[in-house]
């Protein structure tokens, strides 16, 4: 006799069996249209206006029919629903602050901003945009990581032209890719192939050109294409401190994880490079997340399984987004290989099987002098099995049996190691070799120094399918442009800018371990004075824990390895060092909130303290300054030479207003260390611990005054103190620095307050103060870097501001922009590579084309330097100076008469 619960088991297991096909059916549904419609988009003869938005769209689809088919996608039963406890409002908190509410009006902000003021004066919007999500992170330590460090970031990201040489000619290279259509082989406006850098700045960036729908056809004058070369980069760094704060939040605790986050993320190294479109930040921040996974895996309990929420139907966990990473990472660039052999054709309607075929040459610009003719050239590799058609198919499979293996684990501990894989991979196509090569030796540095190595040999790191994670995402480009160009690419990749730079030297400077130490100085600043503490002391003030010990071991060999590395290298820049500065930091914040001790008993106490103690270091900083001189440090137009060279000195606030401003600092600092009883009877008395402590903080608070110091001071000798924060992330040191700013009075005000503070910390009962107003000197130094210092010099380190006015100014495309004697490649990045290009010193190329174009009008782009010369080989021909060393001093626009 058959029972009502027989029954209902036999149900159940009936829908189970009906819902197989149709899962099937969906899931391979998904798949093959995702994959159809990306590889139609990638095989069509003609572009289409935000191809690669559409492109990475399809390949999502085909991504959640993988998760489908694996059993990720759809949430199950007993799946708790994520959206509501991160959205909904917290115990005792106005509904006004929740998340629900805070992050629509933030897009409205954001979105109406864009409508009303344009991509270029977003500053203020996105101002208000953070200060409205400052509301919700209040209360959620997570989120006031993020909206911090993206106030610092974002606000200023796009609104100022591009650095040359570096941001230019990366930008210039991913603009080619758009305009040729080729994801593979690189193009260098007349340079012709570039080869010196993986391919990954290169991918991001025209990806985020691309689908924003910003045009990048020669001569296209698009408005504010820094917006899509820098946004990926701020990305990454968001991605890399959110990384970090989880790795010391999971280890050490929230305010930890704050504290050291932040350390990092107001370090000139971290945001200054943050801020440049350069192949720095993706290599740093990748391998920061990868690191930190490393971190997190090594350290997850064995055997915990990853917890899996519910977001609508859909399921979330670690596990599904590992797997769509994967996906989305691997499938595109084995579609994009096949599709390299099967071209739709658009008129015909239908496909046409090749062999592999791409563009010798500047996509538009074969008939602009400079550029060679286009021409097709065949691959290196010839023969049927190299054709990119059998190389997609490869990474197919090894894409399928990764995913695979990403199906099986459950494991949290196996998860993060596959992520620290795919950063890796990241790390690898960013800057090559030491992309992998590092983190490795890192890691295998961690196993022996804290005893774990059994960890490798049970097979926990899964070595295996890490060394196939590589290779199926981030070998397919190298292997490719191998087959492309065979060791024409290898040569100068691998040799010269591998290998040579490290055993022989190429551009750059040389020096000993002094040279990075010196500008750790400025880098580090002001931060610099805790470092020594942070590296000697991390291992007694980490707490007993184990897991805390073994993780500070891997931040000091994360650090020692590092600079071990890039100081061994004989090619030298001053922002080579930046590898080592996130562990660096980590360190020093670790040993910050350490010598911090306990949270006040009263939350709300201690909560104004912070504020307090935030806003105080401004008026210290403002006044200070103004003892100095003029706090703008900007020389009004029309100063003569003599008097400009003490005008600065001489237009400060005056000794009375700058004691007033100073005394309001010193009152709200006394306020915040009224709130936590510092002036008390019987208040906190020093230990011997603290007492040592307050030793080494005293004692490095002249560290950090000596490369204020340096910063602040302006000597005849180069650089002057003003010149050395850009100098950390520039090319060419020796160029001229305007001479209308003098920031020494502001600088000179951060040194000050930064050492006061510290010597505040030093004294036990005001350490806690003194250690949140540290952090604020930096947070405000760092606004100043970047939304004062950075946008006053931008005009001089590049050609943004000349370009659009010679396309102001011109009456169409039959007057042309000429480039003479330079190769900064702004001018070719800003005019889709349609610049006239004249390098050659004799000037029979010029003459000859000004001879051919006589009675014509032209606009010609140079260096000051070189505008005597210039005017003589134009002879008797009318010169018309269009800027002035003022706005740019390094170049000028100039308007001839032919």
């Amino acid at each position: 006799m058959t029972t009502q619960a027989d029954n209902a088991v036999t149900s159940a297991a009936d829908l189970s069996l009906l819902g197989r096909p149709r899962k099937l059916a969906l899931g391979v549904g998904l798949l093959v249209v995702g994959c159809l419609a990306a590889f139609t988009l990638m095989s069509l003869d003609v572009q289409i206006v935000c191809g690669p938005l559409f492109g990475a769209i399809a390949i999502f689809v085909a991504a959640a029919g993988v998760l489908e088919l694996c059993g990720l996608l759809r949430a199950q039963e007993g799946d708790a629903s994520v959206l509501p406890r991160v959205f909904s409002a917290l115990p005792e908190e106005a509904a006004f602050f929740a998340p629900k509410v805070t992050v629509p009006l933030v897009l409205a902000i954001v979105v109406l901003g864009a409508l009303l003021f344009g991509p270029g004066a977003m500053f203020w919007p996105l101002v208000v945009a953070h200060a409205v999500l400052l509301l919700s992170a209040l209360r959620r330590p997570a989120l006031l990581v993020f909206t911090l460090s993206s106030a610092l970031l974002l606000p200023m990201l796009g609104q100022f032209g591009l650095w040359d040489p570096w941001e230019t000619h990366y930008g210039e290279v991913a603009r080619e890719i758009l305009a040729r259509d080729d994801w593979i082989t690189l193009w260098w406006a007349q340079d012709e192939w570039f080869r010196s850098k993986p391919i990954f700045i290169f991918w991001i960036e025209a990806f985020t050109w691309g689908a924003l729908g910003i045009p990048f056809a020669p001569d296209a004058n698009a408005a504010h294409p820094e917006w899509a070369i820098r946004l990926p980069h701020y990305l990454l760094t968001m991605g890399a401190l959110m990384s970090a704060y989880a790795l010391i939040r999971r280890v050490y605790g929230q305010r930890a994880g704050i504290i050291a986050t932040l350390v990092l993320a107001t370090t000139p190294y971290w945001f200054l490079l943050a801020h440049q479109a350069i192949t720095d930040m993706p290599f740093v921040s990748t391998m920061t997340i990868a690191m930190c996974l490393f971190g997190l895996a090594v350290e997850a309990e064995p055997g915990a399984p990853v917890k899996t929420y519910r977001v609508g139907p859909f399921a979330v966990s670690w596990q599904s987004l590992l797997m769509l990473a994967f996906v989305m990472v691997a499938l595109p660039q084995a579609l994009y290989l096949i599709s390299r052999n099967l071209t739709w054709v658009t008129h015909d309607g239908g496909f046409w099987a090749h062999k592999d075929e791409f563009l010798f040459g500047s996509a538009g610009n074969a008939d602009i002098p400079g550029n060679p003719a286009h021409r097709t050239r065949g691959p290196y590799l010839k023969r049927i099995y190299y054709q990119p058609f059998a190389q997609g198919i490869l990474w197919s499979l090894g894409l399928a049996w990764l995913v695979r293996a990403i199906k099986k684990q459950r494991d949290a501990a196996t998860l993060a190691i596959f992520g620290f894989y795919l950063f890796c991979s990241f790390a690898w196509m960013a800057k090559g070799i030491p992309g992998f090569a590092l983190p490795g030796l890192i890691a295998a540095l961690y196993l022996f120094a804290t005893r774990r190595f059994p960890m490798l040999t049970e097979g926990r790191l899964r070595v295996g399918i890490g060394v196939l994670t590589i290779a199926v995402t981030g070998l397919p480009w190298y292997v490719a442009m191998y087959g492309r160009l065979g060791p024409f690419f290898t040569d100068r990749l691998l040799i010269h800018d591998h290998i040579n730079r490290l055993a022989s030297g190429v551009h750059g400077d040389t020096g000993s371990i002094q040279y990075f130490l010196q500008q750790l100085g400025y880098g580090f600043f002001p931060w610099i004075g805790l470092a020594p503490l942070g590296l000697v002391a991390y291992r007694f003030l980490v707490g007993k824990d184990d897991g805390q010990k073994r993780t500070a071991v891997l931040l000091a060999l994360w650090m020692i390895a590092s600079f071990a590395l890039f100081n061994a290298m004989i090619t030298k820049f001053h922002h080579y060092i930046f590898p080592a500065i996130p562990p660096l930091s980590l360190l020093v914040g670790l040993t910050l909130e350490r010598v911090l001790g306990d949270s006040d008993p009263d939350l709300r106490k201690e909560r104004w303290a912070v504020a307090l103690a935030a806003i105080a270091p401004v008026p210290l900083i403002i006044g200070t300054a103004g003892l100095f001189g003029n706090v703008r440090g900007v020389i009004p137009e029309g100063v003569g030479t003599a008097a400009a060279q003490t005008w600065v000195l001489e237009n400060g606030f005056g000794t009375a207003l700058s004691s007033a401003i100073i005394v309001i600092g010193f009152g709200l600092l006394y306020l915040a260390l009224n709130q936590l009883g510092a002036f008390a009877e019987g208040g906190l008395k020093a230990s011997p611990a603290q007492a040592a402590v307050g030793v080494a903080l005293f004692s490095g608070a002249f560290l950090t005054a000596f490369a204020g110091r340096d910063l602040g001071w302006n000597t005849h000798a180069r650089p002057a103190g003003q010149e050395r924060l850009i100098d950390l992330f520039v090319y060419n040191y020796e160029r001229p620095f305007p001479e209308q700013f003098d920031y020494h009075p502001i600088l000179s005000g951060f040194a000050v307050v930064a050492f006061a503070m510290i010597v505040l910390a030093s004294v036990a009962r005001l350490r806690k103060v003194g250690i949140y107003a540290l952090i604020a000197t930096s947070f405000w130094f760092a606004v100043w870097a970047l939304d004062v210092h950075m946008i006053d010099l931008t005009p001089h380190w590049g050609q943004r501001e000349l370009v659009k006015r010679y396309y102001e100014l011109r009456h169409g495309d039959k007057e042309p922009l000429l480039s003479w004697q330079m190769n900064w490649k702004g001018e070719n990045y800003y005019t889709g590579n349609r610049t006239h290009v004249y390098v050659d010193l004799d000037n029979k190329a010029i003459e000859k084309w000004m001879n051919e174009h006589k009675d014509g009008e032209a606009y010609f782009l140079l260096e000051h330097s070189r505008l005597a010369n210039f005017k003589r080989m134009l002879g008797a021909r009318r010169v018309e100076e269009l800027s002035s060393v003022r706005e740019n001093n390094k170049f000028i626009l100039v308007r001839a008469k032919l």
